[in-house]
């Protein structure tokens, strides 16, 4: 790996790029550079529907940015992080609420190649008592994701609902999938290293727009963690 992932100074502003296409999703990546993301997720829709392929088309446009994999990992961790390494990756995910062993697998390629493993927690019932297993185990990042299914079913909660609770549990970075500028700036001003953003943000009709002030608001209201968490 090219890049040092050591986040100095959070919050990091991830864009997820859930497009059908490369094309798609290079053009966004570059409005996301301009109104000053850090890192570029080729998002789980784009993985379904090209493979591993645009993983290596953007870290070749962004040679300067750390890319991330959302395959949604449940099985064959150590495969998922092979691929990315072989595509010039940087992170990947994989579920937290996947088999203990598919989680231990992705740590231990991780070690052979230096690939950054973030456990997404995604439909998991106990958020702090998983983080706490996963972060023992070597992840290098807990990601708390509310679904966009979740979220269509009940638009009064985000994935700030468990910020605290994992925070008490971890000290490794913990990332927050946010919907809009409200979340993310809550999620910062509590704490959370990462903050990851794309629909509707990204589908706005002025993105380049509303990213900048995504940026600029989620990142003017970073606090660091309370020292009791």
């Amino acid at each position: 790996m090219q890049l040092t992932l050591k986040i100095r100074q959070p919050p990091v502003i991830q864009i997820a790029l859930d497009y059908a296409t490369s094309e798609e999703a290079l053009a966004m990546a570059k409005i996301g550079v301009e109104a000053g993301v850090d890192w570029l997720e080729i998002g789980t829709p784009l993985i379904v529907a090209q493979g591993v392929a645009p993983i290596g088309h953007m870290v070749r446009a962004f040679p300067d940015y750390p890319v991330l994999a959302d395959y949604k990992t449940m099985d064959s961790g150590w495969k998922n992080v092979q691929r990315t390494d072989q595509q010039g990756g940087h992170v990947m995910t994989v579920c937290a609420g996947a088999p203990d062993e598919t989680v231990k697998s992705a740590i231990t390629e991780s070690k052979q190649c230096g690939v950054w493993v973030v456990a997404d927690t995604i439909g998991v019932k106990d958020q702090a008592s998983r983080a706490r297993l996963c972060a023992e185990w070597g992840v290098h990042m807990i990601y708390l994701h509310y679904g966009a299914d979740q979220r269509k079913h009940d638009a009064t909660q985000d994935s700030t609902q468990w910020l605290a609770e994992v925070q008490r549990a971890v000290s490794i970075p913990i990332g927050v999938g946010c919907f809009d500028v409200e979340d993310g700036a809550r999620a910062a001003a509590m704490g959370a290293e990462l903050i990851a953003i794309g629909h509707p943000v990204i589908s706005a009709a002025d993105p380049l727009a509303e990213l900048s002030r995504f940026v600029r608001e989620v990142k003017a209201a970073w606090r660091p963690r309370s020292t009791g968490a």
